[in-house]
């Protein structure tokens, strides 16, 4: 059968399976985490990774299962279903908005948002690309990046390979221009584009033929030429604001996408964190007029698929007196939403109009519970403001996810007691923790002296603690809150991860019994035979089975058992 000619296919996230167990595949290709040093190694932060990854995951059997596949597991005997329980299943933004955009140019475009080496495989069978166009945003190794890549030019040889994304951007700002030019060669892609808005880059490539790249004048742009990836411009790049750029959702199939979609009113953030590197890479902060919101509103509401909005705005609520008007145009509409939030800016007024307006559950990015440390972290909070916000919102019965950040520097073992003692008090629903990621472009490194900062990524030392103290933290939090329940973001156990659940009808307490389930088997090993007849699993079965989870748009891709390509099979 003649494969489907179409000018370009967008992966928005792809998955490294083969880090955990997956029976069905049936390959023999066995999970990263099997056969871990006991001595680390001889790559300590990578060793550290896997340790943490070891002691979130759940092992049945010696095999080691993320969130996911434990819940397949749990319900079916099988990790054949676990993209059901992943928390990538809706549909993510920059797929559906270059589907959009580049529709409206006469390009025919799909979104592969939820790929893996097998996907690939299925998908090569099925369509004859011109472009293949390759979003990094999620795709937070390095590792994944080559994958992906690699194996996209074996099953599409000859079409172009376009790669972008936020994690691309971030590795050209804090690696050595020679050891980024080496990546850039390994990934072997046609063109990167580095830029946090591509449009006008990624339109120009698509009007002509992978031939011609290195004669065209594509602003933020690398081409690849025989002598290396050159600059194809100089210039800076057309602007596509917000107001004319919104997902014409009602343009798109409705079986190509999730009953959940992620979507936006914002690009950057409103603050200047010091541990975070987003607003760098987004650039200025930009606002969708009202009048743009309300006509994406309306395109959701004409396609008539969707019922659940996820905001990716890193501010939502700020400006708070924009926010109010955006939940009030939210209330006219059938659509319950979630999205992060900053709790400081919290009070009843605005909370209820959260309510009415269908806000579930929200994302508090509260980081430290010390006013000190909450200056060093560029936080404009102040305890006491997060928790006059934090009330508010329990009050209206919206749902909370709250996360920390420990090892900071100027932070102290003693901090991690704090958080303990916020979540007991505030009975937040679900919680993160995790040691400090040193990014060498983060605002702080230009205090690294100050601090004593030494090392980076997730290998460093200062004045105050360091990484090993942190992880030890770590550890010691995962199980010490009374009712906040831990949430591994290693084990793809997210906030989007509860999102799933409450937009598939769950309510709380059944979230909470999933998650409880999981935990309860955390960091240890329990032959198949005993876990599969625990009480706590065969409650977990029965709720799972009553409330099945929906198959995610483009799964049908997926193969079961690889082909033989033995030496792709680990990357």
């Amino acid at each position: 059968m003649a494969r489907e000619k179409v000018d370009a296919l967008f992966f928005s996230y792809y998955e490294d399976i083969d880090k955990w167990h997956n029976d069905h595949l049936g390959d023999g290709v066995q999970s990263g985490l099997t056969g871990l040093r006991p001595d680390g190694g001889d790559d300590p932060e990578a060793a550290s990774m896997q340790a943490r990854m070891l002691r979130q995951s759940v092992s049945i059997d010696g095999n080691h299962y993320d969130f996911a596949r434990f819940l397949s597991w749990a319900r079916h005997g099988t990790t054949a279903e676990y993209r059901c329980y992943s928390p990538f299943a809706p549909t993510q933004l920059a797929g559906s908005y270059f589907r959009s955009l580049l529709g409206a140019q006469g390009f025919d475009v799909r979104h592969v948002h939820l790929a893996d080496r097998t996907t690939l495989v299925g998908l090569g069978e099925r369509f004859d690309p011109r472009y293949v166009l390759i979003s990094t945003t999620f795709l937070s190794e390095v590792a994944r990046i080559h994958d992906i890549c690699r194996r996209v030019r074996r099953l599409w040889p000859d079409a172009g390979v376009i790669v972008g994304g936020l994690v691309l951007i971030e590795l050209q700002r804090s690696v050595e221009p020679v050891q980024f030019e080496r990546m850039l060669r390994a990934f072997g892609a046609d063109a990167y584009v580095l830029s946090a808005q591509s449009e006008e880059s990624v339109i120009e490539i698509l009007r002509h033929e992978r031939g011609e790249l290195a004669r065209l004048d594509l602003p933020h742009t690398l081409v690849r030429t025989a002598n290396g990836y050159v600059a194809s411009s100089q210039r800076e790049e057309r602007h596509f604001g917000l107001e004319e750029t919104y997902v014409r959702w009602s343009k798109l199939d409705p079986a190509s996408l999730y009953h959940t979609v992620h979507t936006r009113t914002a690009r950057s953030c409103a603050f200047k964190c010091a541990f975070c590197t987003f607003p760098q890479l987004q650039g200025t902060l930009e606002l969708a007029p009202e009048a743009s919101f309300e006509a994406e509103l309306e395109e959701l509401k004409r396609l008539g698929s969707v019922r659940s909005l996820i905001f990716t705005d890193d501010t939502f609520n700020v400006p708070p007196q924009r926010f109010k008007e955006l939940c009030k145009i939210l209330a006219r509409y059938d659509f319950e939403w979630y999205s992060f939030f900053r709790p400081q800016f919290a009070d009843d007024e605005t909370a209820q109009l959260m309510s009415d307006s269908g806000c579930r559950a929200v994302f508090l990015g509260v980081e430290a519970v010390d006013d000190g440390m909450l200056k060093r972290l560029g936080k404009t909070a102040t305890v006491a403001k997060v928790e006059v916000g934090v009330e508010a919102l329990k009050r209206h019965g919206i749902l909370m996810h709250a996360n920390f950040i420990v090892g900071f520097p100027g932070d102290v073992p003693e901090n991690a007691q704090k958080i303990v003692d916020f979540l007991d008090r505030h009975a937040i629903d679900f919680f993160y923790v995790s040691p400090w990621y040193h990014s060498p472009t983060a605002p702080i490194s230009k205090d690294a002296e100050k601090y004593g900062v030494q090392g980076k990524y997730f290998r460093w030392k200062h004045d105050t603690m360091d990484v090993d103290q942190a992880l030890a933290l770590e550890a010691e939090l995962q199980r010490a809150p009374k009712t906040s329940l831990f949430m591994s973001e290693l084990t793809q156990n997210t906030f989007w991860g509860e999102i799933l659940f409450y937009c598939n009808d769950y309510d709380l307490a059944e979230t909470r019994m999933v998650v409880e389930t999981y935990n309860a088997f955390t960091g240890r090993d329990t032959p198949s035979a005993e876990l599969r007849d625990d009480a706590r699993v065969v409650r977990l079965r029965a709720l799972l089975g009553r409330k099945p989870l929906p198959v995610p748009p483009g799964v049908e891709f997926a193969r079961t058992a690889a082909p033989t390509a033995a030496p792709m099979e680990r990357g």
